[in-house]
Order: C-alpha cells, then structure tokens, then sequence
C-alpha cells in the first residue's frame, strides 16, 4: 500500500517529518517497507537563463541555445515553440533520469552537438503542460533547484499492511492511525452535493438476489457529465499511489477508492438493458467479458452485477467491456456496494484475476461506509465533469451490519501488559481510533466500527493500547518460571513398556491409518448386533479404503500381511498400539479405547541350516502374551476358550482375562477371515485393552528372595479325558498353594492307542524347594502324593503306567 506524504497531510494535522512519520508507523506495527522521495530524480535539474537562440542549421524548427546555469555555460537543442532569448526555464544537465525512463546524455542531433535538455512541465511530472518549455521569474536564480523554485516536496511510503488490516489500505485510514499515536484531529474531506430535480428511482432500480453474497448495495445516478481528463492535482495524487490516471469519472472512482478504502464502479446509464441493477449469481459456464477485455467462463456462486437483460460486472473484481465509461458517456450510475470475502475471495482465486477492489473486499471493507463514499464520489463527479446528481441515493440493505462491543478493564490491561498507563490515556487512545469508548462503569464498554475487521476480543483492544501508547513503554519483563516436575501418566509408561517387550519379542511396529474400509465389519465375519459395528463414519472420506473409524486395530495388521506377502515376505511378526473408536448413541464424539494388538505369520525361525522351516503355531503367541503379561506386571493371567469374537478360529484361540477382568483375546484367524483381507497362509494375532491392563497391573513388583537350597523334582503323568484343558490341570496345581511347591511345568502329551479313545496324557514335571534347610526325598514323596492324590479326584484321572 502506497501513501503519498502530501495526500496525508490533508486529513491530520503533520508536524512529523516523513523519515519521523515512518519511523511512528513502524514502531506502531504498520510497517514501512520503503521511503522514497517523488521528486528525487529533480535533483539534478536547475533553473538556467536561455542566453542565446538560433536557428538550426539543418532543421526548420529546431533551436539552437547557450543555456547557463550560474556555474557553466551549455549548447542545447531545443524544439519548444515558447523558448526564447532571456528566458529562465528548467535545464536537466547530463545523467538526470527523467520519470518516462528517459535518461539525459550528450547528444548529436542532426549534427549539432547537445548536452542537455531544457523541459516541460509534463516531462518532469510537474504539472499538465506540454506544450513548451517552463518559464519561470525572470527573478529566479541561475544555479537554484526546480524543486525548491515549483515548491515541489512529497515523499511516498510504501506500508507492508497485514491481512488482519484492511482499514490501512487507504489514506484516511493510515491518516486515523497517525491521528491515533499523535493526538491530532482527524479531519474528513467535506461533501457538497446539488442534487437536480429528478428522483434516483424515477432512473433507475437496484435488486439483491443473493443477500448473503451482497449485504449492502448504495447507487446514484449523474446526468449529463463531460467525459475529459483529470485535473493535475488528482494525476498528481494518483501518480503518488502508483495508479495511471484515464479520465475524469474513472479517476475519480479510484481516487475514492485510495482515500476512504471503498471500491467504487462507474456504469454508463445509457449502456444498461432496463436501467436497473440485479445482482445475482452467475450460472455455470456464463461467459462475461471484463474491462481487460478477456472472455472469462464463470462458475456457480460467483456474484454477478447484471442490468435487465446481461451482466455488466464481476462483483468485487472488474467490471464489464460492454458497460464501460467512454468518451461517448453522459450519463453515469455510481455503484458503492458490500461484497462477502469469502464471495470475492473465491471468485478471484478461480478466475486468477485480482484487482485492487478485490484485494480490499477479500480482506474486509467498512459496510457503513458505502453511502459516504458514494456521495464523495458523485460530489466530485459533480465538480470535475458538470452534469447534475439525481436526487437521493438507492441504498438496498437486506442484511443490517451488528455491531460489534467488546468489555475492557483498564486494570485488566495494565495487569497483562505490565503497565501503568491511566484510564484517561488509555480511552483518548483508543477514541483517537474512532473506537466507541464507554467508560461510565468498570468494565468498559467499547464499540468496534464497521472498519476494524481484526477487533474481536478484550486481548485485541490490549494489543491497541500497546501500540497506540507506544511498545517501547511497555516494559521487557522476564516471566517467573517455577520449576516443577510434572510426572508422565501411567498410560504413557504402560505404552513404552509395551512397545519395549514387544520389539524385544521380535515383533516390528506398524503404524496404520484409524480409517477403515467400510467393508471390514463384513470380512471379520460380525454379527449385526456385535459391538465392533458401533463405527464412526467419516463425513467427507479421501478413499472408500478410509471411510469408517476403527473398531479393532486387526483388520490394518491383517492388510499389513497382506501387502508383505505380495512382495514375498512370508515370515512377518507385527505389533500396533492405537486408538479404536466406538460410536456412542446421542453423543457427537465417539469413545477411544487404547489397545495394543500383534500379528505373526510364517515360520518360527529364519531359513537355516541348523534346522526345518517350523511354522509358527497358536503356543507362539500365547507365549509373546505371557511374556508381554509378565513383564508389565499382570498376574494370575487366565486362559480359556470362551466367547471369542467370530474372527477367531475356536480350535486354537483363547480369552485372557486376570482379576476377573477381560483383557482381550488371541488365537489363529479364520481361514475364511484370512482369505477375505488376501492372506494366503495361517496368521495369529492378539488384541488387549490397554486400559484394562492398567488396571489390573502391579505397578511395583514383588521381590522373593532365592533359596540357597537345592530344588527336589518329580514327575506326574495323568491319563485323563481328552476335553480337559492342560491350562486347567496347570492352574489347579499352582493354586493347591502347597507350601514347598515352586513350579509346575508341562513336559509331555500323547494321545493314542496306549491311552484309548476319548483320553489323553498329560505330562508335569513339579518344582519342590524349601528356603531354609535342604527338603529330604520322603518329605517331598509325602508332598507329592498327596498333591497327585487331590489332582486325580479332582480331574477323575488316573497315573499313567
């Protein structure tokens, strides 16, 4: 955003150098990219007496002068009519860089040497007049700068305004903020206005057909307007912003535009089907011609500006080649209107066309300034191109703008800022911004105008009595840190320890996306009432590969396989530890539950030469669980073959729980289950509830000390119905709590013709050790006996020959 410094004089009162003025605008957070002197490159352009003329002796309207310049004395070529002998005019000695990329040099001109160049008003920028050289007091000195004899002094500065600030990227705006840090009065141009006769509706009509789109839409109408070019002040402050003047009306739009920060259209009348307006939305694939003079194909929710027939402008963006201001021109309708940001925004995307209307609507302008800016804009329109201004103004407003009043506690304010600052200085600062200050009771009360879109809560009107007061009052304070340690939640351990004996087992991490396929409930093989159909579905899915949350962290380890074995890795072992998600019933977000779940596959050990390949069976994995139990402190873990979900064949698969709680389940899949996901051999997973094994763990584990003595073993081989579970016959003997028994082992099981049908033999070999003396083999007899006596009665075995 360019600032002319003279412009800005105009609406606050400047005692501030423009060096001084930027160095304030940066300190207060509108930073000043760049300065630049506007009439830097007259530094070497000086005020020189024409002593002598003649004639060209190879041209019939060529000049040939002695110019001095009260130091030396030059022969300059000279084509002005008005240059004369005795004259004092503006000469641009050799190396001065003129604004038109013209750079002034020792020439030969039909020839006839030239060193320099005498100018006109319009080759300096200076003014209007090309058509001859400058003429200045015979009173002006030889040798002094044009700058200083044409009174020529303005700086331009370039702000870098923040997207949070769009009320900076106009004159007026930047002049309140000065107003604001200095103290000063902000003075608004005034507006004069002789409306004719004719009422605006007897001329024309404006209807909104897409409110949300176009809150706001002020017109007014000027007839019989002269279409010319701009007086030199309004080039001149154009130039100083960096817009290329056109003509009159046009010029005027876009000066309004730079000094209230409000786009504004001019329509020719006469060029409107109907004499009406009607914004509505474009239809998908309209074709509109801008004024750039580009066919552009429009899209659904673009906002159109149309007459009674056609569009006539791009809203927010460009108008239309076929509504355009020309030299034909007399009658005008002025637009001064609201669009949405989002609205304006997405058109300009779409259509890669940006502007410096849409610019300012895509980051928010004031809504309460459309008629100001329509009635300064008509009032010059007025003054600069005749004709006469309908009478009153169409201003449509379906959609009123509420006003935004924020609570402010100066004690508050000082208290975060780290300040002193008084009440007065803080309310004088802020209603230097034109902010609504009520301060009849603590809180205040502040209202935001329409033009600071970035005033939402009581920390954004802190942050403006800092920069308004001056950050540099603000005092650096360094925060008291109080150290403390804040020790980790026992999940986080848990999952560490985990993730630390699985990898230790052997087993590879696998990190899988929460999203599922919606299918995976069918290819498990559910039940419609099982709960791992209480799935989240996702509302706008990437892939149908991920339109569910998950349920189990099975299903992504059986792809997992999958995807190894279509690259002819067979023998994998796998762990996870993630969140499922459960959908709770009138409820919006769904229930988590940690778990940690492994997969392994393929045979037990890697292809040598020591032994055969083995594939890995169901006592694999039950012996990672059991390491994986043990080692985070889960005791008493029970194994049984009940209710287990449907994925698991029942022949080798089981239910661990502990202290009466389930903790999940392991097994073999399916094979009906495998092929489904495309796994082409045995697999075995395990799923736990984290949650549960926190609950059941024992943080701090039990130390027994070793005995010095030796242990005594003896054998028992039962003969017993085959449906009797080693588990059951292991646990029975561990729980008889015997008071030298330290261990129970299954060594050995055959089932066949020695044993008959329906039995089976179970081998154990049993651990007895005493912690204070050496056990005698008729002690351990008696102990053994009567433990073999209780297993038998209990399980009806009998001892194995």
């Amino acid at each position: 955003m360019r600032v002319g410094y003279n412009w800005l004089k105009d609406y606050v009162d400047l005692e501030l150098s423009p060096s001084e003025l930027a160095d304030l605008l940066t300190m207060s957070g509108l930073e000043v990219e760049e300065l630049v002197d506007r009439y830097g490159y007259l530094s070497n352009v000086v005020a020189a007496r024409v002593a002598e003329v003649w004639d060209h002796p190879n041209s019939d309207h060529l000049k040939v002068c002695r110019v001095e310049d009260g130091t030396a004395s030059y022969q300059v070529i000279c084509g002005a009519p008005n240059v004369r002998a005795g004259m004092i005019s503006a000469f641009a000695r050799i190396g001065t860089e003129l604004p038109g990329g013209l750079t002034v040099g020792e020439a030969e001109i039909r020839g006839v040497k030239s060193s320099g160049m005498l100018c006109s008003e319009a080759e300096l920028v200076a003014g209007p007049d090309a058509s001859g050289i400058i003429a200045f007091a015979d009173s002006t000195s030889p040798g002094q700068g044009v700058k200083q004899v044409l009174g020529l002094s303005d700086h331009t500065l370039e702000l870098g305004v923040t997207p949070n600030r769009p009320d900076c990227l106009c004159i007026m705006g930047v002049a309140r903020e000065v107003a604001g840090l200095t103290g000063k009065k902000l003075n608004y141009p005034e507006i004069h206005i002789t409306e004719g006769p004719t009422p605006i509706a007897d001329l024309t009509s404006v209807e909104i057909l897409a409110p949300d789109h176009c809150p706001r839409y002020v017109a007014r109408v000027i007839k019989g307007v002269s279409i010319k070019p701009s007086p030199f002040w309004m080039v001149d402050r154009l130039a100083a912003v960096g817009i290329r003047a056109i003509s009159n009306i046009v010029d005027i739009t876009n000066y309004v535009l730079m000094e209230v920060g409000q786009p504004l259209h001019a329509f020719d009348l006469n060029e409107l089907d109907e004499h009406r307006i009607v914004v509505k939305l474009a239809g998908e694939g309209d074709r509109f011609t801008t004024l750039d003079g580009n066919e552009r194909i429009m899209g659904p929710g673009m906002l159109m500006i149309c007459d009674g027939k056609k569009a006539v402008g791009l809203a927010g963006v460009m108008g239309g080649l076929n509504s355009e201001i020309t030299d034909k021109t007399t009658d005008v309708l002025l637009e001064s209107a609201h669009f949405s940001s989002v609205s304006t925004r997405r058109t300009s995307k779409t259509l890669g066309l940006s502007t410096e209307a849409s610019y300012r609507f895509e980051r928010g302008v004031d809504p309460l300034n459309c008629l100001t800016a329509a009635n300064r804009a008509i009032a010059l329109m007025a003054e600069l191109g005749g004709g006469t201004v309908a009478a009153g103004a169409l201003d449509v407003n379906p959609i009123k703008h509420r006003t935004v009043t924020i609570p402010f506690s100066p004690a508050k304010c000082n208290a975060f800022l780290g300040t002193d600052f008084s009440n007065q200085d803080m309310a004088s600062r802020l209603s230097g911004i034109e902010l609504g200050v009520n301060s009849d009771k603590e809180p205040w009360s502040v209202t935001v105008p329409g033009f600071r879109v970035d005033l939402e809560r009581e920390v954004d009107l802190h942050e403006e009595v800092a920069r308004l007061m001056g950050f540099d009052k603000v005092p650096a304070t360094i925060p008291a840190a109080r150290a403390k340690a804040i020790p980790l939640a026992p999940s986080w351990y848990l999952r560490n320890r985990v993730r630390d004996v699985l990898e230790g087992l052997g087993l590879n991490e696998a990190i899988n996306y929460s999203f599922i396929h919606r299918d995976f409930c069918d290819r498990l093989g559910l039940s419609e009432s099982d709960p791992l159909r209480n799935t989240v579905p996702i509302l706008n899915p990437l892939t149908e590969d991920q339109a569910l949350m998950r349920t189990s962290l099975v299903p992504g380890l059986l792809d997992t396989l999958r995807r190894n074995q279509s690259h002819n890795v067979w023998d994998v072992g796998l762990y996870e530890i993630g969140m499922v998600f459960f959908r709770r019933e009138n409820e919006e977000l769904p229930e988590e539950r940690l778990t940690s779940a492994g997969l392994i596959s393929g045979n037990r050990w890697e292809l040598s030469w020591h032994h055969k390949p083995e594939p890995v069976d169901f006592f694999d994995l039950k012996g990672v669980v059991e390491d994986l139990l043990q080692a985070v402190g889960v005791s008493g873990a029970v194994f049984s073959a009940e209710t287990l979900p449907p994925y698991f064949d029942s022949k080798a698969s089981a239910r661990v729980s502990a202290s009466d709680q389930i903790l999940g389940y392991l097994g073999r899949i399916k094979p009906s289950v495998a092929k489904a996901f495309g796994v082409r051999d045995d697999a075995y997973a395990f799923e736990l509830d984290m949650a549960r094994l926190a609950e059941v763990r024992e943080t701090l584990p039990s130390f027994h000390s070793l005995s010095r003595f030796p242990a005594v073993e003896r054998d028992m081989a039962l003969v017993l119905d085959i449906n009797v579970p080693a588990g059951a016959v292991t646990d029975y003997i561990s729980g008889l709590d015997q008071e030298f028994l330290t261990g129970v082992r299954m060594f050995d099981k055959y089932e066949g013709d020695q044993v008959g049908p329906g039995r089976k033999s179970l081998a154990f070999r049993l651990q007895y050790r005493s912690q204070d003396r050496t056990l005698t083999d008729e002690e351990v007899n008696e102990y053994h006996q009567t433990l073999t006596d209780k297993v038998l009665n209990e399980f009806k075995a009998d001892l194995r020959a």
